[in-house]
């Protein structure tokens, strides 16, 4: 599907709308095999009443923003696919009925939807506008960073040691400076989809461990739910903008795709922990 600048061509301010199907029915609209809507989310300025949870149940949301989304969609009634795989994504860096986001997200990938990059570039600002934007800062000292209100049980290095899956640390290959925890997203982006992956596993898996307190011992139930846990904090909370895109567009692929590669390296790590 064409993008958000190309898309925007096609429309005057004779043909501008004011309202939008968007949300979980305009999911099964394109795909009828989606979950089955329980409401109908509409984007509009109007003030809806009347609503009956027996009957129906329609969602009225607006920010005047949001005209410029309803402007470039091309289909008259629903948010188009594209778009909405877009909306869900740049929702994904907030807990706002996460895992649901998280799941359509996983559905419309698989369907082929792809990320309108224009879009999402504006509507990251919007989402900061209504639920605050992410208190995430790496351009700092590492000791200034990593005082936190974690208790540490083990050195944070250490643990990126043990998991990494290389001789060094991914991360230190998208530092360009060893005494910040600032990274390069140029640099990311020069790395192989591999190494990509295996850069955000490391995070992932540093994460559970320190904040799991996960140990040789710890059960496969408790290893699994910290590294979901983990990954929800690294989405939502512990970073933003290109990283947390990363996370969020690739979590089947991290997480159910590559799971035996990661399993296998966090029981080695774990077991090389300092007693």
């Amino acid at each position: 599907m064409k993008d958000a600048t190309k898309r925007a061509r096609k429309w005057s301010p004779q043909m501008t709308r004011n309202w939008l199907i968007i949300g979980s029915v305009a999911q099964k609209h394109w795909f009828p095999d989606s979950r089955t809507p329980k409401d109908i989310d509409l984007l509009t300025p109007a003030k809806i009443s009347g609503n009956h949870s027996g009957t129906c149940v329609v969602d009225a949301v607006w920010h005047d923003e949001a005209q410029w989304l309803i402007d470039i969609n091309v289909d008259q009634v629903f948010l188009d696919a594209d778009l909405l795989y877009t909306l869900k994504v740049s929702h994904a860096q907030w807990d706002i009925h996460w895992e649901k986001t998280m799941s359509d997200i996983m559905f419309l990938k698989h369907k082929g939807c792809r990320l309108d990059k224009v879009a999402h570039a504006r509507l990251v600002p919007l989402w900061e506008k209504i639920h605050g934007a992410k208190l995430v800062n790496l351009n700092k000292p590492n000791d200034e960073f990593f005082v936190d209100a974690v208790g540490r049980k083990y050195d944070h290095d250490l643990i990126h040691r043990l998991v990494a899956f290389n001789e060094s640390p991914m991360h230190e290959r998208i530092r360009p400076k060893s005494d910040s925890a600032w990274c390069d997203v140029n640099l990311f982006e020069a790395l192989s989809a591999d190494e990509k992956a295996q850069t955000a596993l490391e995070e992932i898996m540093a994460v559970a461990i320190e904040r799991g307190r996960l140990t040789s011992n710890s059960l496969l139930s408790d290893k699994l739910r910290f590294i979901n846990r983990a990954y929800f904090l690294l989405c939502t909370s512990m970073t933003k903008g290109w990283f947390a895109l990363y996370l969020i567009e690739n979590s089947f692929n991290l997480l159910v795709t590559r799971r035996k590669q990661w399993m296998t390296k966090l029981n080695t790590a774990l077991s090389n922990l300092p007693r």
